[in-house]
């Protein structure tokens, strides 16, 4: 059994996302312990409880008796299987965290798999639905025909917001007796090396709740992120504008890189913040990471490290955050042959895994 610390480095929810992820990809038992040790409240909060029930179903794995500030869990997957299986988070728990947690190894399930999750779909600390739809599910999709339907967004507090995934799996980790073999076939899709290169389209998605429609914040927000592209003259630009009926008021701007490998920045609108700024800040963000020659933003990188350990590959990231450092740590608890570099160049940073 792997024991895990959840202490360590930024020590979040982030360790028991991926350790349970690849606990079930690896048929590997886990014990996580001192789980969000340093933060207030400390133990499991309750999108990280619904993470853990779900992917327990999906693996039928034995699991410890855990409640909401639980620091301590023990998870021993028993396979990965299809079939359809439904959580509800409760008011705005993050969909998008969840996801990473039970999307990953359901690409690898026996047969087709049907997720239904109700909670937030566009809540702080978290992936925005827009940027988990259009910069890290074309990642997945190397490994697995994926698709995704948007019920209902959710905002925070109340969120009620509900997406269906479907995932029709290419490689069943069941099939295999020996994980090695596994990752052998898996990794033959090939590397995934992302370079930077320069990018001709943007895409901007602005979605508020309906009753910010009469205030234009969806426009607002977009006229806000033009002021700031206004210099691109060489970069084409596209807007999606969407007021979606919710249970909360919220509002969302995403931008995101049109290229065979996106990448992008999200911002939540907040009580007090001109929608214009939200905009703006937002179109700033994505800018910072052309003017550095990223070939991907900061989220997108701690995400790909997972997928990487499987197919190997290369990206170049602005920063070395918290949560890319803990990723990098977790994977090696489970493959420590991998070898993971990093190498500075200029302004940001090159990370190799193979």
């Amino acid at each position: 059994m792997i024991v895990i610390d959840g202490s360590y480095g930024e020590g979040g929810g982030q360790i028991l996302r991926t350790s349970i992820a690849l606990s079930s990809i690896f048929r590997e038992p886990i014990r996580i312990i001192n789980i969000r040790k340093n933060r207030k409240p400390p133990g499991l909060k309750m999108q990280h409880l619904h993470a853990i029930i779900m992917l327990s179903k999906i693996t039928r794995a034995y699991i410890n008796e855990i409640k909401v500030g639980s620091m301590e869990v023990e998870f021993r997957p028993n396979g990965i299987y299809g079939g359809k299986y439904k959580e509800d988070i409760g008011t705005a728990g993050s969909i998008t965290l969840l996801l990473q947690a039970v999307l990953l190894p359901s690409l690898f399930a026996d047969s087709k798999v049907r997720l239904l999750i109700r909670g937030g779909t566009d809540v702080e600390h978290s992936p925005s639905l827009d940027y988990f739809q259009y910069v890290l599910l074309p990642y997945y999709r190397i490994l697995a025909d994926i698709s995704i339907k948007v019920v209902r967004r959710g905002f925070y507090p109340k969120g009620g917001g509900e997406v269906e995934v479907n995932v029709i799996p290419k490689f069943s980790v069941s099939q295999y007796k020996d994980i090695g073999d596994f990752i052998r076939d898996v990794g033959s899709i090939g590397s995934l090396d992302i370079s930077f290169e320069e990018i001709d389209e943007v895409n901007i998605y602005s979605v508020a709740s309906m009753d910010l429609k009469s205030r234009n914040v969806c426009e607002r927000m977009i006229k806000g992120a033009l002021a700031v592209f206004s210099k691109l003259t060489d970069i084409k630009i596209k807007k999606k504008i969407e007021y979606v009926n919710t249970l909360s008021t919220g509002a969302v701007i995403t931008i995101v890189a049109n290229k065979k490998y996106p990448f992008g920045v999200d911002l939540l609108g907040r009580r007090g913040l001109r929608a214009e700024i939200v905009g703006k800040i937002a179109a700033e963000n994505f800018l910072e990471i052309l003017k550095r020659r990223a070939s991907v933003d900061k989220n997108l990188a701690d995400n790909l490290i997972p997928i990487l350990s499987l197919v190997k590959g290369s990206f170049i990231t602005p920063e070395i955050t918290g949560h890319l450092d803990t990723n990098i740590w977790v994977v090696k608890k489970f493959l420590n042959s991998l070898s993971v570099k990093i190498e500075k160049i200029d302004d940001c940073y090159r990370i190799y895994i193979r």
